[in-house]
């Protein structure tokens, strides 16, 4: 069957087979008035969880006035192109270096939004001789970013300990053949649920593997644990834990990853 003949004839899989009744409410719900915890839905004053304004600040009058200062001076369009390209410019560079003193940290990296910061760092962090572990019920910017991996994946059940080791292990197989590294990633707070990550479960991951955890409260919030070459292969080959593995600290502040670099080029 052609793509396009398939297309006509799909019913739009476990939502696409709704959109008929569901469009307009359920899924691309038309909200009016300015961004804020209330707004008007069907002519109906409604509270709403789904902002992105985590902070309250996109209609704070400083903020409006700084925006239409911009929009005069420069236009809506500018820069116009990717930052490596034609897209950058001395005002990137002034705000990446003002949020990493901010955040008293080395350097920062800033991203259009969230979502694009942790897919990049993801795809920018492992080679395709890595292996990432992640949970099964982690946010869609954290599939996105595995997708874009070249190498291996595995999925644990979700907030599952046993399952997760059990990955873990099978990944650690894997790069000892690769030379490559495990990024284990999962959330502390999943965006979807609500539910809590089971983050000190995985500190204790951490104490037997001799590895560093870094969780950070973010918009996405995210923990690293990665291995290293070395200490991969000292683990396939022996039942010593593993030491000096490297510490990869994120930190998401609407689209920013602020890194320590030490501790990923020492």
């Amino acid at each position: 069957m052609e793509i396009f003949e398939r297309i006509a004839h799909d019913s739009g899989g476990p939502i696409g087979q709704y959109m008929d009744k569901i469009h307009g409410y359920f899924a691309f719900p038309r909200l009016e008035g300015e961004i804020g915890p209330h707004m008007r839905f069907n002519n109906v004053d409604v509270l709403c969880w789904s902002l992105n304004n985590y902070l309250g600040l996109a209609n704070h009058p400083e903020v409006r006035k700084v925006d239409a200062e911009a929009a005069a001076r420069w236009g809506l369009a500018y820069p116009m192109g990717a930052r490596m390209m034609s897209g950058n410019t001395r005002l990137h560079e002034q705000l990446e270096r003002e949020l990493a003193e901010f955040e008293r940290k080395e350097d920062a990296y800033e991203f259009n939004f969230g979502y694009q910061g942790i897919v990049s760092t993801i795809d920018a962090l492992c080679s395709r001789n890595d292996v990432i572990v992640f949970d099964a019920e982690a946010h869609a910017c954290l599939i996105d970013g595995k997708r874009l991996h070249r190498g291996q994946s595995f999925h644990f059940k979700h907030n599952d300990i046993v399952s997760c080791e059990k990955m873990l292990q099978k990944a650690t197989e894997v790069v000892a053949k690769t030379g490559g590294g495990i990024l284990l990633i999962t959330e502390g707070v999943f965006g979807m649920t609500g539910a809590l990550g089971i983050l000190d479960q995985i500190v204790a991951l951490k104490k037997k593997y001799q590895s560093y955890v870094d969780e950070n409260g973010n918009s996405t919030s995210t923990s690293y644990m990665y291995f290293t070459e070395e200490e991969v292969r000292e683990l396939a080959e022996s039942d010593t834990s593993l030491d000096e593995t490297k510490y990869i600290g994120d930190e998401q502040i609407d689209g920013t990853v602020v890194d320590d670099l030490h501790h990923l080029f020492p």
